[in-house]
């Protein structure tokens, strides 16, 4: 594909990163600066100009592009940027990221003629959300194709106990990925689970949390005293979400300004303390310490793990830092830190997934971006209802079947069905080779 980028910043310098693999790349910028470093970091081409103004994309001598991104950090020049390029290219598709979730009410998109827009922020708030409904989780995924799950939970019990993959699968779970010592893998049903692991399990809630009982005994089981370090935009959209959970939350920001935004977006619910919050005291004199569940969603990734770490240190288990820069990913996962992806990291991805997904086919990132799963559901008139499909064995990957609400191996399947679900489960190298199989059954 044809792809320009408005925006050469955190978001764009990443998509360029990735796509430019497969894909004819161009990314537009007035910061000189961060184009130079695209420009010597990956092989695109990089243009100097306003992305608000339409001689920029007059320059570039084209007639149609597949897809335009606009990633700046100005949701006007997002905005903007996506109507004055269609008016002197055919564009095919449009993706953008906004901070404003009002746009999610409005008729703006439309109007645009926007396919896709994401709001990290929001996004963001959800997955910490997620975490509520399952305490010891590390992280929760979940897909409009079914009412399964993605979860990844931390292996913290007894080092006598000891499990294999096969003592702990069935018809209503499956392990499909473990991250031990910074590597991550697709286990068999022989490998043997250890201390520390991080598991990922697929499959019915109830019987992920009947597992996540055996292998966690340190995460609390129900949360209900929150501290979040920050009172910045993400901050407030996190302890937005998590109004209705009859939660006591405090709020820790040392500027008196978000402190007061945060005060009038949250109604007085919560309870906001102007602190420089580097001063560990407040563990103590605030009552810190006996909070279930810390997060630290300030926009520093240093300032997030130390937060974290000094958390750990007054008994607090349930520990989540908001991480933007992938270099901290195994850092924080080492030390027990649960990861949520942020504003950046999280419109990253996001706009990844949905170019990679169909109508057909999703696409999902899990693992920090090293495991990899497909899903395609069979729908209604499918030429696939009636086939025999059988486990091309694309290395160490996992192929299951779901067929209402049931995990199958393939094996066990003579023919698909209309509503069958399949899912393939690999690390991010065999991505592309997955991707072949699914989209050509």
């Amino acid at each position: 594909m044809d792809i320009i980028i408005a925006g050469a910043g955190t978001v764009g310098y990443s998509l360029a990163q990735t796509l430019s693999f497969k894909h004819n790349v161009i990314v537009i910028d007035k910061d000189m600066d961060k184009l130079n470093k695209l420009d010597e970091d990956i092989d695109i081409l990089v243009i100097y100009g306003d992305i608000e103004n339409p001689k920029t994309y007059q320059t570039l001598n084209l007639d149609t592009i597949d897809l335009f991104i606009a990633v700046t950090d100005s949701d006007e020049a997002n905005l903007l940027s996506t109507l004055i390029v269609e008016d002197v290219v055919e564009v095919k598709r449009k993706i953008i990221r906004l901070k404003n979730d009002g746009f999610l009410k409005s008729h703006v998109l439309k109007k645009l003629s926007i396919d896709y827009a994401v709001f990290p922020d929001i996004t963001t708030a959800n997955k910490v959300k997620a975490l509520f409904t399952f305490p010891k989780a590390n992280n929760v995924k979940m897909f409009h194709q079914t009412k399964h799950k993605l979860i990844s939970i931390r292996v913290q019990y007894d080092a006598q106990m000891l499990y294999r993959v096969e003592e702990l699968v069935n018809e209503n779970v499956s392990i499909v990925g473990i991250e031990r010592d910074k590597e991550f893998f697709v286990p068999t049903v022989d490998t043997a689970i250890q201390k520390d692991d991080l598991v990922y399990l697929f499959g019915a809630i109830e019987t992920i949390e009947e597992i996540s009982a055996k292998l966690d005994e340190k995460m609390p089981t129900s949360i209900k005293k929150i501290v979040i370090f920050g009172a910045n935009t993400l901050a407030q959209k996190i302890a937005k979400v998590l109004l209705d959970k009859n939660l006591d939350i405090k709020m820790i920001e040392k500027d008196i300004d978000h402190c007061k935004t945060a005060s009038e977006v949250l109604q007085g619910k919560v309870t906001i303390i102007n602190s420089a919050y580097e001063d560990q005291r407040l563990f103590e004199e605030e009552g810190l310490k006996n909070a279930d569940m810390i997060i630290a969603a300030g926009h520093n990734d240093e300032k997030n793990i130390v937060k974290c770490v000094e958390a750990k240190e007054y008994g607090i288990q349930k520990v989540v830092a908001v991480n933007n820069d992938k270099a901290y990913y195994d850092l924080m996962h080492k030390m027990g830190v649960v990861v949520v992806r942020g504003s950046k990291a999280g419109a990253h991805y996001a706009i990844l997934e949905k170019i990679s997904s169909s109508s057909i086919v999703t696409q999902r990132h899990f693992c920090g971006g090293r495991g990899v799963l497909f899903m395609r559901k069979v729908y209604p008139n499918s030429e696939l209802i009636g086939k025999l499909v059988k486990d091309v064995g694309i290395g160490s990957s996992i192929l299951l079947l779901l067929r209402e609400d049931k995990i199958y191996d393939l094996t066990q399947i003579e023919q698909l069905e209309q509503s069958d679900i399949l899912v393939v489960f690999g690390k991010f190298e065999q991505k592309e080779e997955i991707e072949q199989w699914i989209y050509t059954l």
